[in-house]
């Protein structure tokens, strides 16, 4: 994360870092074998980026992986280390901010997933990412990171409030409905989404989740233009080509 625990653009957020409520939305397991390929082709050590509660960093270190997780959200590492010693795992987990990465190591493989990098918004900011992973890169190093491929479409679209677009029971047993509505703003290349939850029949809370868009070709120039190769770009998990129609963006790279 690279906004302050409780704060997206200054409002109130803390549904949003409510880890019980975070697993419910990401429990799913399909980018896992992409991850853990890589993973196991790097040369070194694997650093994961923004990793939550440890979703993929477990898979991985299950697996036999020699890896670390780093994310900003004192919630979210909470969790992690708790599942990973409940699960007779190491901690591995560590707080940090990707835009001031210095991990005094270097690793075979840093990859930031789950959309993550959308939630770093500035041009400075998103430079101070790419460096970072540059200067924690073994030489011959991989980069990965996977973001949602713009749809202008979709998102005029989702502009009118989608009534319980997400509907889920906790693990703890909370019942959580989730309306949703987008508003682009294109000066900034934001999807600013409002996100309204009513937990077990409660009030609505409205909560801001903001989203950078990446365009295609974009992408390619920050990534060219911040010393980066592209080795593939994906359209899907299962390494499907990218096309205009792929929900996907799939980056892996190499230092130019």
């Amino acid at each position: 994360m690279t906004e302050s625990e409780g704060k997206v653009n200054g409002v109130d957020s803390g549904i949003i870092y409510d880890t019980d409520i975070y697993d419910a939305l990401n429990s799913y397991t399909h980018d896992v074998p992409f991850y853990l390929g890589l993973a196991r082709e790097a040369r070194g050590p694997v650093l994961e980026l923004c990793c939550g509660t440890g979703r993929i960093t477990l898979h991985l270190m299950r697996a036999g992986i020699d890896i670390t997780g780093l994310d900003f959200t004192p919630s979210m590492l909470k969790a992690a280390k708790l599942k990973a010693n409940k699960q007779g795992l190491p901690d591995i987990f560590i707080k940090g901010d990707m835009r001031e990465l210095n991990m005094n190591k270097q690793f075979g493989l840093i990859f930031i997933p789950c959309n993550s990098l959308q939630n770093t918004y500035g041009l400075q900011d998103i430079e101070k990412v790419f460096s970072g992973v540059r200067k924690n890169m073994e030489p011959d190093g991989i980069f990965a990171f996977d973001i949602f491929n713009p749809s202008i479409e979709y998102m005029v679209k989702a502009g009118e409030i989608q009534k319980g677009k997400y509907k889920f029971t906790t693990a703890t047993g909370k019942k959580v409905e989730i309306d949703e509505s987008c508003r682009y703003d294109s000066a900034e290349q934001i999807n600013r989404v409002t996100w309204t939850f009513r937990i077990d029949g409660g009030q609505p809370v409205p909560q801001k989740l903001d989203m950078r868009c990446f365009y295609p070709l974009e992408t390619e120039a920050l990534l060219k233009y911040n010393g980066f190769r592209i080795l593939h770009r994906y359209g899907s998990y299962d390494k499907k080509p990218f096309t205009s129609e792929s929900m996907k963006q799939i980056y892996v790279c190499r230092k130019a």
